[in-house]
């Protein structure tokens, strides 16, 4: 079975990246593969390396091997703990130094996890100034009363599951030969800065799946959305019906000029997802976000802690 776009590298980290990136292999997407983590008990079920304690030179060397000749590299990460949030840039970083194009798709924490949100923000924004683009998934948007009462970590493991879901029907098609939307135009909305991807099961039924996407659409503000892509991964295609219903409700809500693209990637498989990707304007502000980035505005802090921030006086330089 051969991916779209051609050369693709997925890169997982952490528990919920490595998990995610290890069900898209098991789903034969043809693609190389890296897993990294601090922890080793997140790499038991793949090849993966545990960096503690590496440095800049040794991620480079690894990620580069693989990354090299590749046309684009996925790092896929939950951030808030220590192994995304720290591990996730680096890896990035070293994939673009490659000469990759790098893209990140970024798990957030729950609204609960209060003291998880400073660290997720900080690898949000450290990844968003060495990707070309990010992909963001709130995890909020999977809680429901019906799920309250299911165990945190299978409620993690449910979740990974229908993130890889929709991710793998934007990679291949259930032929094999083609993708239910083309990774060229996905690539092209993450370029802008951001997007994010919305995800609904189909308990509710097809429709209802479809109406929330384009409430949660409008939720997030006319003026922020500036593209939309919807698709649905499983045995149940996107009718021409379904299509027309869920432009005009976009296009009243966001404006008539909304782009909209659709996709289906059918398959055997008996669950089945409907999804959404919103590439976000550039003011737009996420859940999570950097509180440092937002003090700072345009500048930005050194690499070297001890410089403190690197801001232009407009002072010429003495010698």
């Amino acid at each position: 079975m051969e991916a779209s776009g051609g050369r693709i590298l997925f890169v997982g980290v952490g528990t919920s990246g490595c998990r995610i990136v290890n069900l898209l292999q098991s789903r034969g997407i043809r693609a190389a593969y890296l897993f990294a983590s601090l922890d080793e008990e997140d790499l038991e079920a793949t090849d993966g390396v545990n960096m503690n304690g590496w440095d800049e030179d040794e991620i480079r060397s690894y990620v580069g091997g693989a990354a090299t000749g590749r046309g684009v590299a996925f790092v896929v990460a939950g951030l808030g703990g220590s192994s995304g949030s720290s591990l996730a840039p680096r890896l990035a970083r070293a994939a673009e130094a490659a000469g990759t194009d790098t893209f990140g798709v970024a798990l957030l924490p729950f609204k609960y996890q209060k003291w998880m949100e400073y660290k997720a923000g900080v690898g949000i924004n450290k990844m968003k100034n060495c990707c070309r683009g990010m992909l963001v998934v709130d995890r909020e948007q999977f809680v429901e009363e019906s799920l309250e009462e299911l165990p945190l970590s299978r409620l993690y493991e449910m979740i990974d599951g229908k993130v890889a879901d929709a991710l793998e029907a934007l990679f291949i098609a259930g032929d094999g030969k083609t993708p239910a939307v083309e990774l060229r135009k996905l690539t092209k909305m993450m370029e802008r800065g951001k997007a994010t991807l919305e995800i609904r099961d189909l308990s509710g039924g097809f429709d209802e799946g479809i109406a929330s996407l384009v409430r949660r659409a409008y939720e997030a503000g006319q003026g922020d959305v500036d593209e939309v892509m919807i698709y649905s991964s499983g045995n149940r295609p996107i009718t021409f019906e379904q299509a027309k219903f869920s432009a005009e409700g976009l296009k009243s809500l966001l404006g008539s000029e909304m782009k909209i693209h659709y996709g289906s990637k059918v398959s055997e498989r008996g669950s089945a997802v409907v999804a959404m990707v919103m590439a976000m304007g550039e003011g737009s502000k996420l859940r999570v976000y950097d509180p440092v980035a937002q003090v700072l505005g345009g500048r930005s802090l050194d690499e070297e802690p001890e410089q403190g921030l690197a801001i232009d006086l407009g002072i010429p330089t003495l010698d």
